[in-house]
């Protein structure tokens, strides 16, 4: 049996419809927090947008909410490719705090300096993906807040986009 893995979540793959999309059946561990970061929509996408990357020593860092998942070995290697691993983002290995104030190891994807532009703006599917696992897992009212004070723009490839309302209109549906 593959060895498990705990993968924190913070960007689109928090929604366990959207992971498991993309890499199978995975478990929930814990809602959990990573201090001291802030959360960006800057890592250039390779649909030219803004995906989500967290950055440590902005004075306005307040910490970024997440989830971690256990996912196999197999499953890390699926999401390697979807996270453009190498190219786009790198393993970021830390430290979580959950909501039982337990300290748990994980790992999670962290923007490449290669691949950062602060002028990006998510594809406004991208960002109801994060918002919609954001509720989905009961982040604190002020996160939410935050996270819909986020600037968004309309995706200009409509099958793109058609393919991820598909998604969203599932999870909505399942609220």
């Amino acid at each position: 049996m593959s060895e498990l893995k705990n993968y924190f979540a913070y960007g689109s793959n928090l929604h366990p419809a959207r992971l498991e999309s993309r890499i199978g059946g995975c478990v929930i561990a814990e809602v959990a927090f990573l201090e001291s970061a802030a959360l960006c929509f800057h890592k250039k996408g390779l649909d030219c947008s803004g995906k989500c990357d967290i950055v440590f020593g902005k004075t306005s860092a307040t910490g970024v909410w997440g989830v971690v998942y256990q996912i196999s070995s197999e499953q890390k290697i699926i999401l390697d490719q979807h996270e453009s691993l190498g190219a786009g983002y790198q393993i970021l290995e830390t430290r979580v705090i959950t909501r039982q104030k337990q300290v748990l190891p994980v790992y999670t994807y962290q923007a490449m300096s290669d691949f950062i532009d602060p002028s990006l703006k998510p594809f406004d599917w991208y960002h109801e993906l994060v918002f919609q696992g954001a509720l989905f897992h009961g982040f604190p009212p002020d996160y939410l807040a935050h996270l819909q004070g986020v600037s968004q723009i309309p995706d200009h490839k409509p099958a793109r986009a058609d393919k991820h309302e598909r998604l969203l209109k599932t999870i909505r549906d399942a609220q």
